[in-house]
């Protein structure tokens, strides 16, 4: 039995109101202890597929807004903006989808942790259709909420490395710049945060290695501030990609959480049996011999055996390895994992492709509780690529959390949201606009007969 079966017969059954009163009822959920943070906004230029300056929102369009009070309020930040809690990019293949996620992880992520590592220059990734795009400088701004400060981070960069970057910060509604940057040389130090004694190592170390971001140095220098910020922009390009198939759950990993935390034992058992898929309790134990293991070992090197307990003919119990299980009973186990935490606690997940191996209803129903405040407490953000196209429902995405991309005739992607086309009434068919080219961001294949004549094999 697949997991849609599973996911989907749960989800018709469940209210979520009382799906998280059970939890909380039965305290299955559990504190991530993580600052709050939402992102706000990205600008990027000349990187990867993306010729142009691109601007993308995380915040609701005020004239959208029929529901705010399913958008995140961060009051405190941002003034009075709305963060909208699901954005979903739709676009053709090779479009340039993935690559508004790449932005994240193979150009920011790689600079953020680089003072402890050899130098390198692989973060320069312009687009290449265009002789003086390749080597042409790229730019990033990344805009995101830490708590109650506004953060926002400007960087400026070609193959020789950074060449200028800025940081500054937003605290109700007063403006903060933390430091400026132009080659290895730093003005505008905010005295507060930064000593002298810092601005010289950090010049210093510019001088000799010019492919270093001056918050990953000042990280290095134990500023607290700084440290929770480094570590902010960190979790939200690091920790929120993952490959819904290949990485996003590591069952040894989270068998090793399990046998040294009962308490968490507790709670993904609870919610397991919850999910009624037929499993009693997860029976972990640590293996000397690895051989014989499906997964690979934990983070700590250390290998477990699981099995999930089942009750048999004549209420008798059975252990069965997790290899037996259904992949719907891991695909499940690892949603619960995912998201219930943020949910609660708030956090961010970006993901490529979020529908791979899903049931259209089940994805239905993922968007669902994050735009749900009774169940998303926490202000978690879901941000994701797609091609499912059943989930292009008013009642499910709102007008401001869709978005397209596009490559133009000159192979230039572009991105833009929904809300640019202003004629779109409510209550109006978003799938059907959509799949008929309205918004355009859809594959032209041509007419199947032209391919026909084509592989017509004469003699």
């Amino acid at each position: 039995m697949k997991i849609c079966i599973f996911f989907t017969d749960f989800m018709k059954n469940v209210d979520f109101l009382n799906f998280y009163l059970y939890i909380k009822c039965n305290d299955v959920c559990w504190s991530l202890k993580m600052p709050k943070i939402n992102l706000l906004r990205i600008k990027f230029e000349n990187v990867l597929s993306f010729k142009d300056e691109q601007e993308i929102f995380f915040t609701a369009e005020s004239k959208y807004t029929n529901t705010p009070t399913s958008y995140i309020r961060r009051d405190s930040a941002i003034g009075n903006d709305l963060i909208t809690p699901v954005t979903a990019f739709y676009g053709a293949n090779a479009s340039g989808k993935s690559n508004v996620v790449k932005v994240f992880t193979d150009i920011v992520l790689p600079l953020l942790g680089k003072t402890n590592s050899k130098p390198s220059f692989e973060f320069y990734k312009p687009f290449l259709l265009d002789d003086e795009s390749a080597s042409k400088p790229s730019s990033i701004e990344i805009d995101f909420c830490l708590n109650d400060i506004r953060c926002i981070l400007f960087f400026r960069f070609d193959k020789t490395g950074i060449l200028t970057e800025n940081l500054t910060e937003y605290q109700n509604k007063n403006k903060r710049v933390i430091y400026d940057r132009i080659g290895s040389n730093i003005y505008k130090p905010d005295k507060e945060i930064i000593s002298k004694f810092d601005v010289k190592y950090v010049e210093d170390s510019l001088s000799k290695r010019s492919d270093l971001l001056v918050l990953d140095i000042l990280d290095t220098r134990g500023i607290p501030h700084i440290h929770d910020i480094f570590e902010a922009l960190k979790d939200i390009c690091k920790v929120t990609f993952i490959n819904i198939i290949e990485t996003m759950f590591n069952m040894d990993s989270l068998a090793e959480k399990i046998y040294q935390d009962k308490s968490l034992h507790k709670k993904v058992v609870e919610l397991i049996k919850y999910a009624d898929l037929g499993i009693t309790d997860i029976k972990v134990e640590e293996e000397n011999d690895s051989s014989s293991l499906p997964f690979a070992s934990s983070p700590t090197g250390k290998h477990y055996k699981i099995n999930f307990e089942h009750i048999g003919i004549k209420n008798k119990k059975y252990e069965l390895p997790v290899a037996s299980e259904s992949w719907g009973t891991g695909q499940f186990a690892k949603y619960l994992v995912m998201f219930i935490p943020i949910l609660f606690d708030g956090g961010i997940y970006i993901i490529d492709e979020l529908e791979e191996k899903l049931h259209p209803m089940m994805l239905a129903k993922i968007v669902e509780m994050f735009n749900n405040p009774n169940i998303n407490i926490g202000g978690a953000q879901l941000i994701f690529t797609t091609h499912n196209t059943s989930i292009l429902k008013s009642d499910i995405l709102k007008r401001d959390e869709i978005w397209f991309v596009e490559k133009n005739e000159e192979g230039c992607s572009e991105v833009y949201p929904l809300t640019e086309f202003k004629a779109i009434r409510e209550g109006f068919n978003y799938e059907k606009g959509y799949l008929e080219g309205r918004f355009g961001a859809i594959p032209y294949l041509g007419d199947i007969n032209e391919l026909a004549n084509i592989l017509e094999i004469k003699e």
